[in-house]
C-alpha cells in the first residue's frame, strides 16, 4: 500500500518565507550593530544607580579624586556619563559630557530624583547632601566601537545571511540544472531523456510538463518512422502488382493482363485513400498553425443530405457489400463543414469494409436526440482488443489484428475523424469486442 503523497509548499511560499527569514536576520543584526555603535539604550535601574552614587559621594565629600575615580568606574560599567557639581556650579568630578541642570529642575531637587531630556539623551539628577551640598547628574552617553569591530559584526551577519540563503538557492538550482541538462540532451536528439525531478511545487510541475513533452515527442518521432515504413509497404505492394500487369500487357498477353485490371483498380483506390489521408493531415496541420486546430468552412447543411451522399458513395465504391441504412425520425439541420463531415462518414464506412468480411452486413444508423446529430457505423468484423481501444484515435496507430489482415492505410483515418468531429463541438467513441465487430458513434450539435 503506497503512502499518500505529501504536498510540499509551493515555490512561491518557500521563496517568500525564506525572504521573511532573511529580513528577520537582517533586523536582528542591525539591532545588535546599532546597540554597539550608536548611543546605549536606557539603563534599567538608572534611578537606583543615581541614588547609590549620590550616597557614596555624600560619604566622602572631601575626596574629589576618589569621587571621580569611583564615578568613572560606575560610568564605564553602566555606559553612562556622570558629573558631580556643587550648588555654586563648581564641578567636583566629571566623567564624559553630562549636560547642565536646568534651573527649574534644580529648584525641585528636594522633591527627589529629577529626570529630563537633553539633546535626545535621558538625564537623571539627584541632590547630594552633606558638608558640601550639590547634585549628581547621570546621562545616557553615546558609546561607539572601533570601525574594525563594527566591520567584523557586519561581516559576521553577512556570512550568516549567505549560509541561510544557500539551502534555498541549492534547492532551486539543482532541479534547474537537471532540467537544463535534460533539455540539452533532448535538443541533441536523445528523445529518451527525462528530467526525473519529482517535487510538489512549481518546479515539479515544470519537470512533469517537460517529461510529458519529451514523451510526446518520442511518440511522434516513433510514429513518423512507423509512417515511413507503413507508407513504403503500402505503396510497394500495389505498385508491384501494377508493374506486373503492365509488363504482361507489353508482352501482348492481353487476357492475363485483363485479369489484373480489377486488382489494379482496387490498388489505385487504396493508394488514393492513403495519399488523401496523408495530404489531409498535412493540410490540417498547416492551416491550424501546427496546433491541431481544424479550419472549418461552416455553412447551412442538412444532415439528411450528408447521409444520402455517404450511402451513394459507399454503394458505388463497394458494390459487393451490403449496407443497411436506418434513419430514425427527421434529421436536423447543421451549421457545419459538409466536406469534412462527409469525409468522416466515408472513413468510418471504409473502415467497416476493411475490417469485416463479406457477406457480413454493415449498418449505418442516423438519428437526432433533440440537440445533436448522432451517427453510428457498425460492422461484424475482427473487432479491437480492449488494450488497443484508448489508442485508436492516435495518429499512425494500427492494431496488430489489422496488420495481420494486410489492410491498407497508415492509421490516420480515425485520428482525422476525431479532430473534425471535435472541431464541430462534438464527440466520437468506439465500442468493440474481438471477433464480434466494432461500433463507431459520433455526434455533432444540431443547428439552434
Amino acid at each position: 500500500m503506497s503512502l499518500p503523497r505529501i504536498k510540499h509548499p509551493s515555490l512561491f511560499w518557500r521563496i517568500y518565507l525564506a525572504g521573511l527569514g532573511l529580513l528577520a536576520a537582517v533586523a536582528l543584526a542591525n539591532f545588535i550593530i546599532s546597540t554597539l555603535t550608536e548611543r546605549s539604550p536606557l539603563v534599567r535601574g538608572t534611578a537606583r544607580l543615581t541614588r547609590f552614587a549620590a550616597g557614596h559621594i555624600a560619604d566622602h565629600p572631601d575626596e574629589p579624586a576618589r569621587i571621580e575615580a569611583e564615578l568613572r568606574q560606575m560610568a564605564d560599567a553602566f555606559r553612562v556619563d556622570m558629573a558631580y557639581r556643587l550648588d555654586d556650579g563648581q564641578v567636583v568630578a566629571s566623567v564624559g559630557e553630562a549636560p547642565p541642570l536646568p534651573d527649574v529642575r534644580r529648584a525641585r531637587l528636594d522633591e527627589g530624583i529629577q529626570t529630563f531630556t537633553e539633546d535626545d539623551r535621558p538625564v537623571w539628577a539627584m541632590r547630594v547632601a552633606g558638608a558640601r551640598p550639590g547634585y549628581l547628574l547621570v546621562a545616557a552617553a553615546p558609546r561607539s566601537v572601533p570601525v574594525e569591530r563594527a566591520a567584523a559584526f557586519i561581516s559576521a551577519w553577512l556570512v550568516v545571511l549567505a549560509l541561510a540563503s544557500f539551502p534555498l538557492a541549492r534547492a532551486l538550482a539543482r532541479p534547474m540544472e537537471r532540467l537544463t541538462d535534460a533539455a540539452r540532451k533532448l535538443g541533441s536528439g536523445d528523445l529518451s531523456v527525462r528530467s526525473g525531478v519529482r517535487r510538489g511545487d512549481e518546479v515539479g510541475e515544470l519537470s512533469s510538463a517537460f517529461d510529458d513533452m519529451a514523451g510526446r515527442l518520442q511518440g511522434l518521432v516513433r510514429a513518423e518512422r512507423q509512417l515511413l515504413a507503413d507508407v513504403s509497404h503500402e505503396l510497394r505492394t500495389p505498385l508491384a502488382r501494377i508493374r506486373v500487369a503492365l509488363d504482361l500487357a507489353a508482352e501482348g498477353d492481353v487476357d492475363r493482363a485483363r485479369k489484373y485490371l480489377e486488382e489494379i483498380r482496387c490498388d489505385l483506390q487504396e493508394l488514393d485513400q492513403l495519399l488523401g489521408d496523408i495530404l489531409t493531415a498535412a493540410r490540417l496541420d498547416q492551416a491550424g498553425g501546427g496546433r491541431g486546430e481544424v479550419p472549418l468552412r461552416l455553412e447551412q447543411t442538412r444532415a439528411q443530405d450528408l447521409v444520402e451522399r455517404a450511402v451513394e458513395r459507399f454503394r458505388h465504391a463497394h458494390p459487393g457489400r451490403t449496407l443497411s441504412v436506418r434513419v430514425e425520425g427527421t434529421l436536423p439541420g447543421l451549421v457545419a463543414d459538409p466536406v469534412m463531415l462527409r469525409r468522416v462518414l466515408d472513413n468510418l464506412l471504409d473502415n467497416a469494409v476493411k475490417y469485416s468480411e463479406a457477406p457480413a452486413p454493415i449498418e449505418l444508423q442516423a438519428t437526432s436526440d433533440g440537440v445533436a446529430f448522432v451517427v453510428a457505423v457498425r460492422d461484424q468484423g475482427i473487432g479491437v482488443d480492449p488494450e488497443d481501444l484508448p489508442r485508436l484515435f492516435t495518429p499512425f496507430f494500427r492494431t496488430d489484428r489489422s496488420r495481420a489482415r494486410g489492410t491498407g492505410g497508415v492509421g490516420l483515418g480515425l485520428a482525422l475523424a476525431k479532430r473534425v468531429v471535435e472541431a464541430h463541438g462534438g464527440s466520437i467513441e468506439v465500442e468493440s469486442k474481438p471477433g464480434l465487430g466494432t461500433t463507431v458513434r459520433f455526434r455533432v450539435p444540431a443547428e439552434a
